[in-house]
């Protein structure tokens, strides 16, 4: 899965490429083919169209007679999609995270975010407070300052393999990232799981982001409504299971 992911610093270096088209055939109208983007991630947004996050947008707007195009690229470049109107809505968003684009009430999944750490560097974790004036780092662009109030010494990294690298050679104290990449980085085998210990940090929530517009707009109403009636219908958490997700982000909520 996910999660993270280039962020906000590259998404500016984009506002200048030249518009793509994303043709319908004859048998299609605008009005009802929506344009999903996003980067691929393993089991949530494939390349060929499959995986939990698309066919949650399915389940939601496919009743009301849409149809769901996908497309993948880089996080970056779905931002600047839909921030240019020329696709519907990105996926995997945190809260306001990005400007000039729609935000709904409804989250679809959350990040588990972990902190990586040496056992005779920190001999007990006890949450955000731990990070405290320590050096900690994360992948460029993921900010996930924005969501810690903790003093830090930050020093962002350009891959995770610098950053356990960094984390094994006493460099960083911490490494911050989701915990299904860092998952995936250490099955790459080129440092010793065991060296490390995983604890959890935070859960961020996932979004979906829609384009500033009048459609926009409705869309945003649409999924609000239709996630929140397939949450208390019981038919989410199916989904979650058949993809063998482990983690349900919802825990009977409620709109506020």
């Amino acid at each position: 899965m996910l999660i993270h992911w280039a962020r906000r610093y590259a998404v500016a270096l984009l506002l200048t490429l030249t518009a793509v088209t994303f043709p319908l055939s004859a048998q299609e109208s605008p009005q009802t083919v929506l344009n999903v983007v996003s980067e691929s991630w393993e089991d949530a947004t494939e390349k060929d169209g499959s995986g939990l996050y698309f066919d949650i947008m399915r389940r939601v707007f496919e009743p009301l007679g849409y149809t769901i195009k996908t497309t993948t690229t880089t996080y970056a470049r779905s931002v600047y999609l839909v921030q240019s109107g020329k696709m519907d809505m990105f996926l995997g968003s945190y809260i306001d995270e990005q400007e000039n684009v729609l935000y709904p009430y409804w989250h679809f999944d959350a990040e588990q975010v972990s902190a990586v750490y040496k056992a005779g560097v920190i001999p007990a974790w006890e949450g955000e407070q731990t990070l405290k004036d320590r050096t900690v780092g994360w992948v460029k662009g993921y900010d996930y300052n924005d969501y810690i109030g903790t003093p830090m010494n930050i020093q962002e990294v350009k891959t995770r393999k610098q950053g356990l690298s960094m984390v094994f050679s006493d460099r960083l104290d911490v490494l911050l990232d989701a915990n299904a990449e860092l998952e995936e980085e250490f099955e790459k085998g080129y440092v010793d799981r065991k060296a490390f210990v995983v604890s959890h940090l935070i859960d961020l929530k996932l979004y979906p982001a829609f384009a500033n517009t009048v459609r926009g707009k409705k869309l945003r109403k649409i999924y609000d409504e239709r996630f929140e009636a397939l949450l208390k219908s019981g038919e989410l958490q199916p989904m979650f299971e058949q993809y063998e997700w482990g983690y349900f982000p919802f825990d009977s909520e409620k709109p506020m």
